[in-house]
């Protein structure tokens, strides 16, 4: 059957939601709050490093959960596992149907669980719905893993305020040998289990490892974040030495150790890696990836139809493209082509060095600041961000496989502050075109300002605030894209807006590569070309991109899959006959509630008045 995108976008996401919002469930009030810290509580022990990142009570001032790894081995994550099905089974028996916030709580917290279980015959990789990947098939890769997220956590996020925090810090370093030695005999049991990921994927993954173990220690990331977090906190010199001191042993005996026993695991294990790149190759991967499908695009698509959608959407775009480059005198050649010519001008680009990395830098903060100018058109006043935001480099150790943008949001206790993070190891990637598009998608009004409002919500339980719905989260961003254009911040920036055009082209593109890869069964040099010669975009972002899907299936579907429900929400809203439509009061709606399931948040956005 031929689906338009009208009927595609027509949709509600299927499940515990919609039967339990629909217009006969009952108006009551429940409260779930303990049972919903319970749960929490639960989950946490086995995520120790989802409680440092987000800075929960347990993980400050030297708490438990600072103090160690997740267990990442056979036995750890199957316990895991079994931690997810006993959090639905303690929700699945309390009762609390109706509409006020409690029971719109207790619905996103059973959708949030049902994301873990629902791969519950898969046993290789990892569920985790509380991180933005969903089921990651492949425990190492050069994208994410705990290889790269532990470190980084512990350089930025997890806390060094205090000295018992310091001394939780340092006793999760001397960890890693125990803590990486389980993650080399999870990779064993999943191969035995018929999992091998991708040959370039294990082959990339080296290098990250490869940068951990090199380099003195005393200038090593984490020695150097350790050296000038404890002085910014101001404690004690002789502690600080101390601490330094045990940590270089921590460093050169345990953890360099652990991670090149870890490399030797992975150099052994390349040879007999997967040519193929999608999920589909590995054991119930088709599986795997319906169950990504649902949990990271929110969605009852199938396959297939975003495919088509992804097409549609391209051709949408393109045609958008087409007109602004007409317009201003780009008329020969294919739009990604124009387009790649535009961005490779001289007057878009900042210089190779140390010093036009700084004015990337500069130049981003200024683009903040002036996206901040326009809270008030878009915002109520009590939904103003507080939290604080700071613009820094991805560290050199981890730029080959990060992407080129990304905000960590600040610590729940707001001690530590949101970062942006500007990947700027291929300055051939980085013009004054794409840019500000990055910064409203992941600092304001995107991922930052979202973060920010979330952070406001006083009654908002732990376990939503550290939970994660992919579709809400990147399709906010997205649409915060879009709205910047429509609030008139190209007005004289054409060429800004071609960038904007572009980043919505590339994230329909994702609906095409991503199912391509996971469904249609392509290969990652089909991907890599298709998307070479649809977006015009530098070839080692497009390489990082593939690479990027093939280490999380499905997570890519959210950005353009979110953000069309929130604009059909939006649209919906405007077009009720005899109502003033408000802009601010349709954010408080999708916004303050904290990352929700979408068909909770199109019931909050049915409830204005």
């Amino acid at each position: 059957m031929q689906v338009s995108r009208r009927d595609l976008i027509r949709w509600g996401v299927a499940g515990v939601g919609v039967a339990l919002l629909g217009k006969n469930a009952r108006a009551a009030t429940c409260s779930v709050g303990k049972t919903l810290q319970q749960v929490a509580e639960l989950v946490l022990a086995d995520l120790p490093e989802i409680g440092a990142y987000n800075g929960v009570p347990e993980a400050l001032n030297g708490g438990s959960l600072a103090r160690r790894m997740d267990d990442w081995s056979p036995a750890g994550v199957e316990h895991f596992r079994a931690t997810l099905a006993r959090a639905a089974r303690i929700l699945a028996g309390i009762d609390c149907a109706g509409t006020g916030p409690a029971a719109l709580q207790w619905v996103a917290a059973r959708e949030l669980i049902a994301a873990g279980t629902r791969t519950d015959a898969i046993h290789y990789g990892r569920p985790n719905p509380f991180w933005f990947s969903g089921h990651v098939p492949y425990v190492i890769t050069p994208v994410a893993g705990p290889h790269i997220d532990t470190p980084n956590a512990m350089l930025v996020q997890q806390s060094l305020a205090t000295p018992a925090a310091v001394d939780a810090w340092l006793e999760k370093l001397e960890s890693f040998g125990r803590g990486f030695d389980a993650v080399s005999e999870k990779i064993a049991a999943d191969e035995a289990l018929g999992c091998r990921p991708p040959k370039i994927l294990i082959h990339k993954s080296l290098s990250v490892l490869d940068a951990f173990v090199a380099g003195d220690a005393v200038n090593h990331p984490l020695i150097a974040a350790l050296r000038t977090r404890t002085a910014a906190a101001g404690l004690d010199p002789k502690l600080r030495e101390a601490a330094e001191r045990r940590a270089i042993a921590a460093l050169e005996r345990t953890a360099r150790p652990t991670y090149t026993r870890l490399r030797e695991k992975l150099a052994a294990m390349e040879s007999r890696g997967q040519e193929s790149a999608g999920v589909w190759a590995q054991p119930e991967g088709e599986a795997l990836y319906a169950a990504n499908v649902r949990a990271l695009g929110d969605s009852p698509l199938q396959p297939a139809e975003i495919h088509r959608l992804g097409l549609e959407e391209m051709r949408r775009i393109t045609g958008e493209m087409d007109t602004l480059l007409r317009a201003n005198g780009y008329k020969t050649g294919t739009v990604s082509e124009r387009y790649r010519s535009v961005s490779l001008e001289p007057r878009f680009r900042f210089p190779d060095n140390d010093a036009g990395r700084q004015q990337v830098l500069d130049y981003v903060r200024g683009l903040i600041r002036s996206a901040e100018a326009r809270n008030p058109t878009f915002l109520p006043p009590d939904l103003f961000p507080r939290a604080k935001l700071e613009v820094r480099r991805t560290p050199p150790s981890t730029e080959a496989g990060a992407p080129f943008a990304y905000c960590d949001s600040p610590t729940l206790d707001s001690n530590i502050p949101a970062i942006f993070w500007l990947n700027l190891r291929d300055m051939s990637a980085v013009t004054r075109v794409g840019l500000p598009t990055v910064v409203y998608h992941e600092a304001v009004p995107g991922h930052f300002t979202a973060g920010a409002v979330q952070h406001l919500a006083a009654d908002q339980p732990v376990l939503l605030n550290i939970a994660a719905f992919n579709a809400y989260n990147e399709g906010w961003a997205l649409y915060a894209e879009r709205l910047m254009a429509e609030l008139g911040a190209y007005e004289h920036d054409p060429f800004g807006n071609l960038g904007r055009l572009s980043d919505d082209l590339f994230r329909a593109i994702r609906l095409v590569v991503d199912t391509g890869l996971h469904h249609l069964r392509w290969t990652r040099e089909r991907a890599i070309q298709f998307m070479m010669e649809t977006s015009g975009n530098a070839e080692s972002e497009v390489v990082a991109e593939v690479e990027r899907y093939m280490a999380w299936p499905g997570q890519a579907l959210g950005y353009k899959l979110g953000e069309l429900r929130l604009l059909e929400m939006r649209e919906g809203l405007r077009r009720r006959p005899g109502k003033r439509f408000d802009l601010p009061d349709f954010h408080r709606a999708v916004l303050a509630g904290g990352a929700l399931p979408l068909d909770i948040v199109a019931k909050r956005v049915a409830e204005l008045t």
